[in-house]
């Protein structure tokens, strides 16, 4: 039977691939950022023969693109590169687990009875493209032994559950796979799924120079200078300034490539993906009671229509005791629906000043909101707080090697982040939707109580660096 189903595989996964890939009108849909990186990986291990990343893990949350991202680099390979489909083997580890089947068994299979070769000692490639490899409990234990045993094998594998990929994957593995988180969707990429921009602008030299910025505390009075004098970063971001309009729609609907495409039409099944999340995919990380399930759905309703919160007012407010509460917001952390920013200080300021919760895209508040009636305008500034959030957390994940942290001010009147370096040092902030008088004070509150030279306000302002503090349009965080 599994022989079968995996001959069947062989023989529909470019039909499937063609459905998953092509919009209404069966045009091709734009490629993720991450599918150009991932195919430098292809290139280098078939034209290079170069076999270290040869293991790559894509962790990301449920709707982001995962599916579509793998059928894309099938289509690749048999496309531009002619590998021979019977030596990509796409499957989706779910749907194995489902037929009481396992990963180990079913590559035992592939290998024995349709390869029909010795792969140990073959230098022909093999592909295994591996969607939800996480439904599989041996999973990290599987590819080890795969990356170790077949040098001409490549592995691309996702998961739902980006921390429950860190949490299983063993030390050994770590070392040898390569991670490519697949967040939400930028503003760039949102433009192109949208269909505003027929092609993505060369954005990277300005991302650089903006981590520069955010890791070396000495670059912020420079950056103006640096960027008003490069004639490229200068014409991408006039390009990018056309599209100001754009970013309301945005960080409403602009976190998925669904939502992206359909909009409004799209908040039933963004809300179907928060219960797959709730009711599928936090038990896998953890035995739970349903009722404890139950209750982690009115914490994400919750917390949607709070912008700060505490586990006190949570308890108190959803009769739930405390523990629980603490023990469902880890839980939504690991499914990556969520993330937390704690407060700047010692340990014991960490432990009883509350975290600030925020949604991995704003998309997610905006569609609860929507959908509850509570939504107003002025919501739309902490949305984009909440990108911007989003966007630090998100560079603190991928760009690890920096070693920055993201902390917020617990003191009132502060900035609503700081930025601590790998030196230690302290950069405040502020993120305003428009102009507003007290964003400066509140930077210069930061400043002053952590005796830190430099801060930045993000808004609606021209690029300006002024009295030691670097004015930033929003639409150059929005590009991160």
């Amino acid at each position: 039977m599994l022989k079968i189903y995996l001959e069947r595989r062989i023989q529909y996964t470019e039909k499937l691939a063609l459905k998953y890939t092509t919009d209404d009108n069966n045009k091709p849909l734009p490629k993720r950022h991450i599918f150009s990186r991932i195919k430098n990986y292809i290139d280098n291990f078939l034209e290079k023969n170069e076999k270290i990343n040869r293991l790559i893990i894509i962790p990301g949350l449920r709707g982001t693109g995962k599916t579509t991202l793998l059928y894309q680099l099938y289509l690749y390979l048999i496309r531009k590169k002619n590998i021979p489909r019977e030596r990509i083997l796409f499957i989706s580890v779910d749907d194995l687990k489902s037929l009481n089947y396992n990963l180990r068994s079913c590559i035992e299979v592939y290998e024995s009875k349709i390869l029909f070769e010795d792969l140990v000692n073959s230098k022909e490639p093999v592909f295994l493209l591996l969607d939800e490899v996480n439904h599989d409990q041996n999973w990290a234990l599987t590819l080890k032994v795969i990356y170790d045993e077949y040098p001409n094998i490549f592995v691309i594998a996702t998961g739902s559950s980006a921390l429950e990929l860190e949490k299983e994957t063993s030390a050994d593995l770590a070392r040898r796979a390569k991670k490519e988180y697949l967040f939400p969707l930028n503003f760039i990429e949102y433009l192109k799924i949208s269909k505003k921009i027929d092609k993505y602008y060369r954005t990277s030299i300005i991302r650089e120079k903006i981590l520069k910025l955010l890791n070396n505390v000495s670059f912020i009075p420079k950056f103006t200078s640096e960027f008003f004098t490069n004639n490229e970063t200068m014409e991408i971001y006039k390009k990018i300034k056309l599209y100001s309009y754009e970013i309301e729609d945005f960080l409403k609907f602009g976190g998925f490539p669904f939502t992206a495409l359909y909009k409004k039409d799209s908040e039933e099944l963004l809300l179907e993906i928060i219960k797959k999340i709730t009711y599928s995919d936090i038990p896998k990380i953890k035995d739970i009671y349903y009722s404890s399930l139950e209750n982690a759905l009115k914490l994400i309703y919750y917390l949607a229509g709070s912008e700060k919160t505490s586990i006190e007012n949570i308890s108190n407010d959803l009769k739930i005791n405390k523990y629980s509460v603490q023990n469902i917001l880890r839980l939504l952390e690991m499914s990556s629906l969520i993330f937390s920013v704690k407060p700047l200080g010692s340990e014991e300021k960490i432990i009883k000043k509350s975290w600030k919760y925020y949604f991995i895209t704003p998309t997610i508040r905006f569609m609860i909101k929507d959908y509850l009636g509570t939504f107003k305008e002025s919501d739309i500034g902490f949305l984009l707080e909440e990108y911007i959030a989003s966007t630090l957390y998100k560079m603190q994940i991928t760009y690890s090697i920096l070693n920055m942290k993201v902390f917020y001010d617990p003191n009132k009147k502060g900035s609503d982040f700081l930025i601590k370096t790998f030196e230690n040092k302290i950069i405040p902030i502020e993120v305003k939707f428009g102009k507003d008088k007290n964003a400066e004070k509140q930077v210069r509150n930061s400043m002053k109580r952590y005796n830190t030279e430099y801060g930045i306000i993000i808004g609606d302002y021209d690029l300006e660096f002024r009295d030691n503090i670097l004015y930033m349009p929003k639409e150059l965080f929005l590009i991160l």
